[in-house]
């Protein structure tokens, strides 16, 4: 029983939209592994794209998160060396 034109058209138009996302997901989001790949540059330069047009700013955040794990270990130092220190008694 041959498919219909109409049919056959449905099926084209299917088969490309999913070979589309296919590569689309393939070149931008797969993670190839923590080595550099073909893929690197342009899968790179699309996260800032991206990031940009959300209003993201990685290197705020990295500084941010850098200053929070700054002040954690001044705060631990000092509660170390307060420990440390004998406390006097009044009596």
């Amino acid at each position: 029983m041959p498919i219909s034109e109409q049919a056959q058209r449905a099926w084209k138009a299917g088969t490309a939209v999913i070979t589309s996302f296919t590569a689309f997901y393939g070149l931008f989001y797969f993670d190839y592994g923590p080595g550099e790949h073909c893929f690197t540059d342009i899968q790179s330069w699309y996260r800032k794209k991206v990031d940009g047009l959300l209003g993201i700013n990685l290197e705020a955040a990295r500084s941010s998160s850098s200053s929070r794990q700054l002040q954690q270990q001044q705060q631990q130092i000092s509660e170390e060396e307060s420990k440390q220190q004998p406390r006097e008694d009044s009596s």
